[in-house]
């Protein structure tokens, strides 16, 4: 992959992700994002590091940020591999570190096939969405499960957003993502299949739809991110999908 298309990549995960933001604060070495409608999202209440800076700078504008808005949590993004490993020190009270690497597809897309894949209303996929998040955050309060399934309404602030999905016999989504597209740049993201309907091809089916749907509205690059330790990313592999850069994510949980 040239440059180029990371240069795309990355402007347009920029892009979008100010678009959902209900405040944009400049940090000069980065930006952090805040959207006060939905609090319980920590991915809409983070800092991004761009730039040159002190990582123990960086934890302490955190704190500033996003504890003078009464968050609990605290997320940091180091958009550049090595600034973020260096990071680890000044990050040891954060209980998460991932590395997540941006993959971008060859452009050589497999023939599409007769599915049972269709586009699905926000209406539609939220209550899935709701008992997922309920699954993965038994502790959290209904209102941020409910927060936590709705703010992909946000989404549509920034792109094209379809949501792809797989229903069963009884109307049940049991398999799904979501696809964005602007600026000729297309990324899918949060594959889901419901776990006892796994190893029926049903991933591969809905990253082939989200394939071919984008290419026929005009995107040209296509990309997604993975856990770069974790086993999807030699999945994507396996369907066109080529490792770019990587970004560190550092997480501390709000106090119990």
């Amino acid at each position: 992959m040239g440059d180029g298309v990371w240069q795309r990549i990355r402007g347009f995960e920029e892009r979008f992700a100010r678009a959902q933001a209900t405040e944009v604060v400049e940090l000069g070495w980065g930006y952090a994002l805040l959207q006060s409608e939905f609090t319980a999202s920590w991915h809409h209440n983070r800092l991004v590091v761009t730039g040159d800076v002190d990582a123990g700078a960086v934890a302490a504008t955190a704190d500033e940020v996003l504890g003078g808005r009464g968050l609990g949590h605290r997320l940091v993004q180091f958009d550049r591999d090595e600034q973020g490993a260096a990071a680890a020190q000044a990050f040891t009270g954060y209980q998460v570190h991932e590395r997540i690497v941006t993959m971008a597809h060859s452009g050589v897309v497999p023939p599409r096939v007769s599915t049972g894949v269709e586009a699905l209303s926000v209406a539609g996929l939220v209550p899935s969405l709701i008992a997922d998040w309920r699954a993965d955050y038994p502790d959290d309060t209904a209102e941020q499960i409910r927060e936590l399934a709705e703010r992909i309404t946000l989404y549509e602030r920034g792109a094209d957003v379809t949501f792809l999905g797989v229903r069963d016999d009884e109307g049940d989504v049991i398999a799904r993502g979501e696809l964005y597209i602007a600026d000729g740049v297309a990324q899918f993201e949060n594959v889901i299949v419901r776990p006892e309907h796994r190893e029926k091809g049903l991933g591969r089916q809905l990253v082939l739809e989200a394939l071919h749907r984008s290419a026929a509205a005009g995107a040209d690059v296509w990309f997604l991110i993975a856990q770069a330790e974790d086993w999807p990313r030699g999945w994507y592999e396996r369907l066109g999908y080529r490792s770019g850069p990587v970004v560190h994510v550092y997480q501390r949980m709000p106090s119990r």
